[in-house]
């Protein structure tokens, strides 16, 4: 088993013993319940959404910098998901998370 499956798989694990604390962890959370999530709920259901998504972009993509790997906090990430579905009520936040992580991952000069 590699490091980078060791490591997702315990906090995979870590996660599911910290679940009873939200309900919004796991699943996919709607644009209008999003704003009532607490911040440490949106950052846990981002760590699990975005984690195993940018593994599997790394792997299929190859970029030059592993961008997301770089990132101190996924505070950005909150921030990205907050002004989608502020703007996208009817969405899930999956779908700001998955914006947020193709825009952070973009190949170009500029980022």
């Amino acid at each position: 088993m590699t490091f980078r499956q060791l490591a997702c798989q315990s906090l995979m694990l870590s996660l599911l013993s910290s679940a009873a604390h939200g309900q919004h962890l796991f699943g996919n959370p709607s644009c209008s319940d999003w704003p009532s999530m607490s911040h440490q709920d949106k950052t846990t259901w981002l760590k699990a959404y975005l984690v195993p998504l940018n593994m599997t972009n790394v792997a299929r993509k190859k970029p030059r910098v592993d961008k997301f790997s770089q990132l101190s906090s996924l505070d950005t990430a909150v921030v990205h998901v907050n002004q989608y579905c502020a703007s996208n009520h009817g969405e899930f936040a999956s779908r700001g998370a998955i914006q947020f992580l193709d825009e952070l991952t973009a190949d170009s000069p500029n980022r």
